[in-house]
């Protein structure tokens, strides 16, 4: 039985660009989400984390780097914005 993360894996290896371009567009949107939130509480530490996670995703999908390093950059970005958004709530 495959797991949940090799059959993404085998899609996005499938429709690569079309992938590429959603999970871009949503990381991307998901990372402003949470810089602009950090701007407005004004920290300094969250927006740099938070930039640096989205930009080096979005690096790794613009090189297109292996699909294994996207997939794991798409998550790891996806995680650690959504985990500032929900910290931000306790600000």
């Amino acid at each position: 039985m495959k797991s949940i993360f090799k059959k993404q894996l085998t899609y996005y290896e499938a429709n690569r660009y079309g992938a590429m371009t959603l999970m871009m567009t949503a990381q991307s949107c998901l990372g402003s989400i949470a810089a602009m939130f950090a701007l407005k509480l004004e920290l300094t530490i969250p927006l740099v984390i938070c930039a640096i996670v989205t930009m080096a995703s979005n690096a790794t999908f613009i090189a297109q780097s292996p699909a294994k390093w996207c997939l794991s950059m798409f998550y790891v970005s996806a995680a650690a914005n959504t985990t500032l958004l929900i910290s931000y709530l306790f600000l």
